[in-house]
């Protein structure tokens, strides 16, 4: 096809005159004319498994990062939560769990648990001085003061209370009051917080409580099976405190074996 403008034959493939520029329109292929496929390009797949591996190493190395973060490899996290502590899921076993052949010693001999007591805990003690409250019913609160009974503490976690034939707690005033407990009585006892915390009063508590105005029995009955409050000890080789808001008791080691 000859140019308008020049003359000249031929137009380039995007329709343009190949001598003065002139915009003629492509070349038209002749009737049953197929062009021939445009060729592959070779690195095409491989680029696509490089670009997928490249996107798998990614990721990889941000799971790594998250777990590394959250505080180890995912193996020692599998074995933290195959092996809880005993501190986060289950509390350490009570005086009362634990029995008292469960921590031999050198020589074979039982060894008082730590969660039962202190050391300075476990003996005979004998109160020299006894301060306690009591609600007189229709009357008020008296401090009753007295002296005697005598407290063994065994490592198995048991404390026995034993008032002999009387402990006899007294206050005197307008009216003169004494509080006598007579008999034994036992309790479990731990150590919780600081405090000497006492549960489970033996049922089959054998002596009597008797209460006097004046010199006359008002009351009298079974020792009654009553945990004290929670107290306070202050103990060492041979004197001990025990004490809360209501209660004061001055002992003396008498033997260092219940």
């Amino acid at each position: 096809m000859q140019c308008p403008r020049c003359a000249a034959e031929g137009v380039d493939a995007a329709g343009y005159c190949v001598n003065c520029r002139l915009y003629r329109g492509p070349v038209m292929p002749p009737p049953g004319f197929a062009p021939p496929p445009a060729p592959r390009n070779p690195l095409l797949i491989p680029g696509i498994i490089f670009g997928v591996v490249c996107a798998l190493v990614v990721a990889a190395v941000i799971v790594y990062a998250a777990t590394a973060d959250s505080g180890g490899t995912p193996a020692a996290q599998a074995s933290a939560a195959a092996s809880p502590t005993a501190t986060a899921d289950r509390p350490s076993p009570t005086a009362a769990e634990v029995p008292a052949s469960a921590e031999p010693s050198a020589s074979g001999s039982a060894q008082p648990s730590s969660s039962a007591a202190p050391l300075c805990l476990l003996g005979v003690w004998l109160e020299t001085q006894h301060d306690e409250q009591v609600q007189v019913v229709n009357v008020g609160e008296f401090t009753f003061s007295g002296a005697g009974a005598y407290q063994r503490y065994s490592d198995s976690g048991r404390v026995v209370v034993d008032y002999g034939d009387g402990l006899h707690l007294k206050v005197n005033g307008t009216n003169k009051y004494e509080y006598i407990l007579a008999g034994v009585i036992s309790y479990q006892y731990k150590i919780d917080g600081g405090l000497v915390t006492y549960s489970s009063p033996s049922p089959s508590a054998d002596g009597t409580e008797t209460f006097v105005v004046n010199g006359r029995v008002a009351q009298s009955g079974k020792l009654q099976a009553r945990a004290p409050r929670p107290m306070r000890p202050n103990c060492g080789p041979v004197a001990m405190t025990l004490a809360n808001d209501t209660l004061h008791i001055d002992l003396k080691r008498t033997s260092p074996t219940p």
